[in-house]
């Protein structure tokens, strides 16, 4: 009950803090109600393959079921969600398979445009420091986040690696890619890691992060493409060793 009570004080102070989106509309209830959905999957409070009921999902973010149905419906398109004619919606499952399908795609968008980044970011101050104060907001988290279980730590650890990525890709110039990126719902996968490895793993992708910066802030194009290839590679590493390790019974 407690619980319940909490996560309906959170909704209603997103209600009371609508920020401007990246495309200058204001958020609606709708946008909240995915953004709480989004939230509770990331923290497994909602585990893919669950059944998702509106009625109790209203319940809980204290609003009535009719935003609940479109939000859902909102992330049925962006295949958050998945709709069975006699199951019903649930958060959709990922398989192994789809985690490294999906690295192999952020692979390839990550090498494409590297030569395009490494220019953007030597011409363009504003996206040296948004890389850079990213990286800073990060270190910060995780010296916090090293003597704690708090939640809202690890969702900050979450969304600075998440943008780190976005700026990054932002950096190519390409607005298409960015929302390819946007699309293939990373923090699904995330899920199989964030909160799952150890603290020491998040830090070492925190350094990955930072290499990756410095190849860029270098000029050096080759060291760029080696330490992206090794980022990918950790991530779905780790992926692969906490998914076969959970379908143990």
């Amino acid at each position: 009950m407690g619980r319940k009570k909490d996560l309906k004080k959170d909704l209603d102070e997103d209600l009371m803090d609508i920020r401007e989106p990246e495309e200058g509309k204001k958020e609606t209830l709708v946008d909240i109600i995915c953004r709480n959905i989004r939230r509770d999957i990331i923290v497994g409070e909602l585990i893919p393959g669950e059944k998702l009921m509106a009625k109790d999902l209203a319940e809980k973010y204290g609003t009535s079921e009719t935003p609940v149905k479109l939000a859902l419906n909102r992330m049925i398109s962006e295949e958050v969600v998945e709709n069975y004619p006699r199951q019903g919606m649930v958060i959709k499952p990922m398989t192994l398979s789809d985690a490294e399908e999906i690295f192999d795609l952020r692979l390839m968008m990550d090498l494409y445009y590297t030569k395009q980044i490494i220019e953007a970011v030597k011409v363009n101050k504003t996206l040296r420091r948004e890389l850079e104060q990213n990286i800073e907001e990060h270190e910060e988290i995780m010296r916090k986040f090293l003597d704690t279980n708090d939640v809202e730590l690890f969702l900050q650890d979450y969304n600075h690696d998440y943008e780190f990525h976005k700026i990054y890709l932002k950096c190519s110039g390409n607005q298409k890619l960015v929302g390819m990126y946007k699309r293939i719902n990373p923090f699904i996968y995330s899920n199989y890691i964030f909160r799952r490895q150890s603290k020491e793993k998040d830090l070492a992708g925190l350094e990955e992060h930072k290499a990756i910066f410095n190849a860029i802030v270098d000029g050096d194009e080759e060291r760029l493409r080696e330490c992206i290839r090794i980022h990918m590679h950790n991530a779905i590493k780790s992926i692969t060793v906490i998914m076969k390790c959970e379908r143990i019974k």
